[in-house]
């Protein structure tokens, strides 16, 4: 007969997952009986092993913990590059998830470009500094994206945002994309958490993009930490792209935010669209044609003088948009994408190309590759046929 390990547990360590885990204490009450594990008056009253994986899975926190007598002591650190300074804001299981998942990719492909170049720096840091004038920023970061070739097309935002992302990407940047942690459907990420994030390094930069975030909110979002990156500084954005400077509370912040705008809404060229008699119409058609919000194009014409008392056609900005918001996260989520684009989108292509390279060569272990990539061992082959359109 097999001996049921049970495994005792410090209750302040339980008391801990609970508080920072994934699943509330109501949830995990009905499924564990987390009072005798804390207060154990017998041997049986401790958690099983198996008891132990499954709260450990459900609470999202590594099982190991469980095993030491003291609280964890994590380094979330990251916490103090968020846009707007709440570093008591205690970070979601998710976002130290997602962080960690690309730290490890990033690691991996810092490894790998070391080995395969001599010359392997990145050679785009620091390109802009905080002491040059914003349009002067401005106008760097677009001729680096090559910018007014790509808004004059009239692409959709979707297209736009793909141009965008290749140009950054071959400028030795990867740009991970995903809407949730890994490729676990059921742990969706929050985009009142944070919207994208930049992981800043000499060899290695990477931008991260919240896919749950509207189109036209990730271009500025993907804008908006590649000048980040530019500048060095690692970022967690977790302010909507419609916010005005006025309210960032960071000096530094707005800054960027203005090169940003300035980026993605050129003046020169914005003027021409301009209707003095007309307001709505003129937001309208900006927005459109330069792939911006309406809320973040409103706030910028009435930055730029324009219209006098533009409050009100802020506000009737605000409301055409989250209605057109919550009209398309209703059609995404009664339609099913196609899962090989779904895993082939949230990837960077050089980084993709990179994992592939090396799983051929037999420098990367099959499962290894799999797993970098998002895919289980027996979608890989498939994957990569899909990736080099092959089929």
């Amino acid at each position: 007969m097999t001996k049921t390990i049970r495994i005792p547990v410090n209750h302040t360590v339980i008391d801990w997952a609970i508080n920072y885990g994934e699943k509330s204490y109501e949830e995990l009450i009905q499924k564990y009986k987390i009072n005798s594990w804390k207060n154990p008056k017998k041997k049986n009253d401790s958690p099983t092993l198996k008891q132990l994986q499954n709260f450990s899975n459900d609470t999202r926190i590594p099982f190991y913990y469980f095993l030491n007598d003291e609280i964890p002591k994590e380094d979330n650190s990251f916490v103090k590059f968020r846009t707007v300074n709440n570093s008591n804001v205690i970070p979601s299981r998710k976002l130290i998830d997602t962080i960690n998942n690309m730290k490890s990719r990033q690691a991996w492909m810092k490894d790998y470009i070391n080995e395969e170049k001599v010359n392997n720096q990145f050679k785009l840091n620091s390109f802009i500094t905080f002491d040059i004038s914003i349009n002067t920023a401005a106008k760097k970061v677009a001729n680096l994206l090559d910018y007014q070739k790509t808004y004059e097309k009239r692409n959709t935002d979707e297209d736009t945002f793909k141009i965008i992302r290749q140009k950054i990407s071959s400028l030795g940047i990867m740009v991970m994309k995903n809407g949730v942690v890994g490729f676990n459907n059921y742990r969706k990420l929050d985009v009142n958490e944070f919207r994208a994030f930049a992981l800043v390094d000499k060899v290695a930069p990477l931008i991260f993009i919240n896919k749950n975030d509207s189109q036209k909110a990730q271009i500025f979002s993907l804008v908006h930490e590649f000048i980040h990156i530019l500048i060095g500084q690692s970022e967690i954005l977790n302010v909507s792209p419609d916010l005005s400077n006025l309210e960032l509370t960071k000096k530094k912040e707005r800054w960027i935010n203005s090169v940003t705008i300035n980026t993605l809404l050129p003046k020169e060229d914005v003027l021409k669209y301009i209707n003095k008699d007309n307001p709505k119409e003129s937001i309208l058609s900006i927005s459109k044609h330069f792939h911006t919000s309406l809320m973040a194009t409103s706030i910028y014409l009435k930055e730029l003088g324009i219209y006098k008392n533009i409050d009100y056609i802020i506000n009737w900005a605000r409301e055409k948009q989250d209605t057109a918001v919550s009209i398309k996260n209703n059609k995404e989520q009664k339609s099913v994408p196609a899962f090989y684009n779904t895993a082939i989108s949230r990837v960077d292509a050089r980084f993709a190309n990179a994992v592939i390279n090396s799983e051929k060569s037999g420098q990367t272990p099959i499962g290894s590759a799999a797993s970098m990539l998002g895919v289980s061992v027996k979608s890989y082959d498939r994957f990569v046929q899909k990736f080099f359109n092959l089929e």
